[in-house]
C-alpha cells in the first residue's frame, strides 16, 4: 500500500484505548461477537516496549478526530496481571512481583500516570467515553448496551444477553483452553503453558485479586502511590464528566 493510500485509509468507527491487562481482550471478543468494527491500542504503553511514562506523550491530539472508548482498571489489579504477562507470556525478566509493581516500566505508578494522562486528555475530546473494567465485571450486559448507545447503534437486547452469557469470564477461559480463541485470534490468545493457569491470556479477572498476590508492604506501596497522585479523586471526576453512562449524550456526535 502506498503512502498516499495509507493517508486516506479508512479508520474504524471506534478506537479502544487501554493500558495492557485492563480487560481489553475480554471486551474485544464481546465487541467482535456483536459485530463492532473497532481498532485497539495501548498508546505506547506495551510491556514489551519497556518504556517508562516519560517516554509516553501526554499529548493525545492525534486521536481527536476518532471516537474513543478508554478502558481503565484498578492499577493494583492491572499491575499484578501485568506481572504475569511480563514473565509468563513475554518472557521478560522483571524480578519478583514486588519488584515488578515498583518498576518504572511495568509498575503501578506507570499505570496510574498513563490513565491520568487520558483522564486529562478527555476534557479536550468531543467523542470519548470512559469505561471501568469493574463495571463490565459487575454487569457486562449493561456495559455493552452503553457502548452501543455511544456508537449511536444500539444492540438488540437478545444479542446482548447471548454475548454476556456466552462470554462470561469462566467461559472465556474455557474457550482459550479449548483453542477456540486461538483459532480466531492466533497465538496471542493461546496459553503459553496449558498446565499453568497463570500463563493464560485470560487469567482470573478477579476484582481486588491483587490482595491474593501482594504482601502487606506491597499493598501499602501501591496505596501510597495512588494517594500521592490523588488517583481516586481524579478518576471519579473524569468519570463524572466522561463515563460511559453518559454515552447517550454523545451518541451520533460528529
Amino acid at each position: 500500500m502506498s503512502l498516499f493510500s495509507n493517508f486516506f485509509a479508512r479508520k474504524p468507527p471506534l478506537l479502544v484505548v487501554s493500558f495492557p491487562k485492563s480487560g481489553r481482550t475480554w471486551l474485544r471478543v464481546m465487541l467482535d461477537d456483536l459485530g463492532v468494527d473497532a481498532a485497539y491500542t495501548h498508546d505506547g504503553s506495551d510491556h514489551k516496549d519497556l518504556r517508562d511514562i516519560a517516554q509516553i506523550s501526554p499529548d493525545k491530539s492525534r486521536y481527536k478526530r476518532q471516537r474513543i472508548l478508554f478502558l481503565t482498571r484498578d492499577p493494583r489489579d492491572t499491575a499484578v496481571s501485568g506481572y504475569f504477562q511480563v514473565n509468563k507470556r513475554h518472557g521478560l525478566e522483571a524480578g519478583p512481583i514486588g519488584d515488578c509493581i515498583r518498576s518504572p516500566k511495568h509498575g503501578v505508578e506507570k499505570i496510574a500516570l498513563f490513565n491520568l494522562q487520558w483522564f486529562a486528555a478527555a476534557s479536550h475530546m468531543r467523542k470519548i467515553a470512559l469505561l471501568r473494567y469493574e463495571d463490565v465485571q459487575r454487569d457486562a450486559n449493561d456495559a455493552l448496551r452503553s457502548i452501543g448507545k455511544f456508537l449511536g447503534k444500539p444492540f438488540e437486547e437478545s444479542q446482548l444477553a447471548d454475548v454476556a452469557v456466552s462470554r462470561s469470564f469462566k467461559r472465556m477461559q474455557q474457550s482459550e483452553m479449548s483453542g477456540e480463541l486461538g483459532a480466531r485470534y492466533g497465538g496471542r490468545l493461546q496459553p503459553r503453558n496449558p498446565d499453568d493457569p497463570e500463563s493464560f491470556k485470560v487469567r482470573k479477572g478477579k476484582v481486588g485479586g491483587y490482595l491474593d498476590y501482594l504482601s502487606a508492604d506491597d499493598v501499602a506501596f501501591c496505596d501510597n502511590v495512588l494517594a500521592r497522585l490523588d488517583y481516586w479523586t481524579r478518576l471519579n471526576e473524569a468519570f463524572q464528566r466522561h463515563g460511559i453512562s453518559y454515552a447517550d449524550d454523545r451518541a451520533g456526535v460528529n
